[in-house]
């Protein structure tokens, strides 16, 4: 998909993959107003919201729409909490594709009340408008594939598959296939921390299963994106899933990991090893490197900013060795714990800042922030 030659299609600073939809729809937020950041783990934290995209100077960002699966649900603590907030009690009525149609909504509607600053980009051309136009982008991603089958029959392939020509229309870029819990689409790796699988008295479980792939229904779901222009997110999937979406499609668009670490640093299933990244980069994809240190290191370090290093220094090595397939993916406001010394995207200057100190060129610093990220999708959208 591209001969690795530098870009200087930069628009400006992008993560490709948060959620400030997550604090609009399940906390009835704001988001032109900052709540708060704190410096513990808090999942109602405000890390993503529009005064920390500015002050961040964020220009371009992959916005994600995710709805819990319905396993957490069962859990009564997670069940009782969310009759709180109206977005808790559409999920408990709704199902995850329902609820996921709502919060883009919501996304659509919280961009068009914040002024002219932001714009939702549904398009390649309409990103490159808002960029020319100087305005902040955000594009709509999705989390899970367990939101395209939600409510269908086990056998209903055809009306997966118009769901995802939906999400096409509507101006998604990217949907990550698997998350936390088992879906009908692809195995999953383990992407809870052992601490977090209990909440009060009730543990979660998670189903996973390593060697498990991608279903029959999953390769068409994974075919038919590459046809409509959604490109493949490989995060959250077994490894084995992993390998068979490079097969199926890594010839035929961009294939991602917007969100990741490296099993040289911390040896977890859901990490990538060498193998994963050289087929990534093939594909002319990009490995966004997630900004929760306990998946970067395996010694779970409070800073972040040298275990990112390490992580994005590891990518380009296996990947070529020009930083044409290394971006950011923070992952904030996704129910992470990020880290103390950028723990929000206020704080993301801070990694041109670290880039600049490592000896990158200013053309390298530019594919990292945003470059590498831009292209991925001029090929792989509409």
């Amino acid at each position: 998909m591209t001969d690795g030659t530098p870009t200087s299609e930069f628009p400006g600073l992008t993560d490709i993959h948060a959620h400030p939809a997550m604090n609009a729809y399940f906390w009835d937020r704001d988001l032109r107003k900052h709540y708060f950041t704190g410096k513990a783990f808090n999942p109602l934290a405000s890390l993503t919201d529009f005064q920390m995209l500015m002050q961040g100077n964020v220009r371009v960002l992959w916005s994600v729409l995710h709805v819990p699966e319905e396993d957490y649900f069962h859990n009564p603590a997670i069940r009782l909490l969310a009759h709180f907030t109206k977005g808790g009690r559409s999920m408990l009525k709704l199902n995850g594709w329902e609820s996921m149609l709502r919060m883009m909504g919501e996304m659509e509607w919280q961009v068009a009340r914040a002024g002219d600053e932001f714009r939702i980009a549904c398009c390649n051309a309409e990103l490159d408008a808002a960029v020319a136009a100087g305005k902040r982008a955000l594009v709509h991603t999705v989390e899970g594939g367990h939101m395209i089958s939600a409510g269908l029959p086990h056998e209903d392939i055809a009306g997966r598959l118009a769901r995802v020509e939906e999400l096409s229309r509507r101006g998604v870029a990217s949907i990550t296939i698997a998350h936390l819990f088992r879906n009908d689409l692809a195995g999953h790796s383990e992407c809870i921390p052992p601490d977090q699988h209990k909440i009060l008295f009730w543990k979660l479980d998670t189903k996973v299963d390593d060697k498990r792939g991608l279903t029959k229904a999953g390769e068409e779901v994974v075919k038919k994106m590459a046809e409509v222009r959604i490109v493949p997110d490989v995060t959250h999937c077994s490894p084995v899933s992993r390998k068979e979406i490079y097969k199926l499609v890594g010839d035929k668009i961009p294939v991602v990991a917007t969100h990741i670490g490296v099993k040289t640093l911390n040896d977890v299933e859901v990490n990538l090893d060498e193998d994963d990244v050289k087929a990534i980069a093939a594909s002319g994809g990009v490995v966004g490197t997630i900004f929760m240190p306990y998946w970067l290191e395996e010694t779970h370090p409070d800073n972040g900013l040298e275990a990112i290093w390490r992580t994005m220094k590891q990518v380009n090595e296996w990947s070529g060795g020009e930083w044409q397939h290394v971006a950011i993916g923070t992952d904030f406001d996704g129910f992470t714990d990020p880290p103390d010394d950028c723990d929000s995207s206020a704080q993301l200057p801070r990694i041109q800042e670290m880039l600049e100190a490592k000896g990158l060129t200013r053309p390298q610093v530019e594919a990292v922030l945003g470059a590498n990220a831009r292209r991925v999708l001029r090929d792989g959208w509409r």
